[in-house]
Formats: structure tokens, C-alpha cells, sequence
């Protein structure tokens, strides 16, 4: 997992302080719909570093990571219960149908090669809610006079979408439905990097996940998504 830092550092890296945003929105997302959460399972499905765990039993949840990779699952060890996983495409096999009131899938969908099978799992593992992060195919552009030849994206990925093409695959494909966005933070190019320089990174931050991203909520850096299983989709148990 080439991807993923075993190590983060929140107080001094802007970049370290949003890999765990995201999984603080979708948390918070979770309960404003949900309400009180002391008590629920969560199963959180890529556990990696281990901070879903951590943030999960703060709220009195019972988490339980899972992880492909051996180092993450030690690393996520530390922060709460977490296993080896043994199947990808077939986590039902492992977990059982309707085993934890909540799956958490936090940047993980697009790393997987047959995403509809794995979101489709998640889905019929979940008793209550699938909480969804990945990275947002649209951004704000940037001037026509500073546009180049496209950046590469992350090594690790294999496919991404935007809000109308997520919301497609786990609607139409995947027997979920969806219940409410979340947004993490927004990138204002050029303005951002101003105010990077002049203020520093931590006025970014109050930026990016303040102001930028209530003026630009469906540019947010991540898709995160707030999803239930529908009893009444073929894919269903």
C-alpha cells in the first residue's frame, strides 16, 4: 500500500490534517441523521492507520477495523480491534450478512478493481448505514493561462467519480440509497496558495474546510456519502 503514510502529523502538515477530516465529516454525518451512537457496531472496511477506530469508540461505538495489508492492521490495532481481511470481493463471506450497524469505507473504493461487487458487500453487511468516502473527480479549474498537460493521479487508483456517477453505482447497482453529502474541504487554487504563504497553513485549513467549502460544497476534495441498504433491491439478502 505505497499510498497510504504509516505515520501523520496533523499539527504540521495541511495535507496529514485532511486524510483525517474526512472521516471526522463522515462520523459527523452519520450522526446528524442517526442521533446517538453510543452503543452501534461499526465495521470500518480499510482500516489503514486506524483513526476511523479511534474517532468510532469516542462516540462509545464498537469498532472493528479490517485491513488487506498485515502493517496496517497492526497499525490499526492500536486504536481498537482490527483483522486481517481475507476477501475483498466477498466480505459477507468473512462478516457475515447484517453483522454491524455501520460500515465505514474511507478512501478505499477506488484502490479496489471490481468496486460495484465490494460497495454491493458493504452494503448487505450493513444492519443500518454505509458511510462512503473517495476523492471528488470535480474540482474548480484553474485559469486557462495556468493550465497544463493534467497531473497524475494517486498510483493507487484504479477508477474515481463525481457526485451524479457515485450516486449511480450505489443506487442502481449496488442496493443502497442514498441519505445525505457530506463535504470535507475545497481547494481554491491560486487564492489558496496566497493565503498559504501570507498566513500559513493553518489559516488555509479554516479556509478550505470553512469558508471555501460552504461557497463550493459539491467541489469538496472528497465524495462522501451517507448511505442506507434498500430492502427491496435485487442485491439484497
Amino acid at each position: 500500500m505505497k499510498h497510504l503514510p504509516k505515520q501523520i502529523d496533523e499539527a504540521g502538515n495541511r495535507h496529514h490534517f485532511h486524510e483525517n477530516h474526512w472521516k471526522r465529516v463522515g462520523l459527523d454525518l452519520l450522526a446528524a441523521k442517526a442521533g446517538e451512537l453510543s452503543g452501534w457496531s461499526l465495521l470500518d472496511y480499510g482500516s489503514g492507520r486506524g483513526e476511523t477506530l479511534r474517532l468510532a469508540r469516542e462516540r462509545g461505538m464498537e469498532a472493528l477495523g479490517t485491513d488487506l495489508d498485515p502493517e496496517c492492521v497492526a497499525i490499526s490495532g492500536k486504536h481498537g480491534e482490527a483483522v486481517r481481511l481475507e476477501s475483498p470481493r466477498d466480505p459477507v463471506a468473512q462478516f457475515g450478512a447484517k453483522s454491524f450497524d455501520v460500515v465505514t469505507c474511507f478512501h478505499v473504493l477506488e484502490h479496489v478493481d471490481r468496486p460495484m461487487e465490494v460497495l454491493a458487500g458493504l452494503g448487505k453487511i450493513a444492519r443500518r448505514y454505509v458511510v462512503l468516502a473517495v476523492p471528488n473527480l470535480r474540482v474548480l479549474p484553474r485559469p486557462r493561462f495556468l493550465r497544463r498537460e493534467p497531473l497524475s493521479v494517486n498510483e493507487g487508483h484504479l477508477q474515481g467519480w463525481d457526485h451524479a456517477h457515485l450516486r449511480n453505482l450505489a443506487e442502481r447497482h449496488c442496493g443502497l440509497e442514498l441519505v445525505a453529502w457530506g463535504h470535507d474541504h475545497c481547494r481554491i487554487p491560486i487564492l489558496g496558495e496566497g493565503v498559504s504563504r501570507v498566513f500559513g497553513e493553518r489559516a488555509l485549513i479554516r479556509l478550505e474546510t470553512g469558508l471555501f467549502v460552504r461557497l463550493f460544497p459539491f467541489h469538496s476534495a472528497s465524495l462522501i456519502a451517507l448511505l442506507k441498504p434498500r430492502e427491496d433491491h435485487p442485491t439484497s439478502p
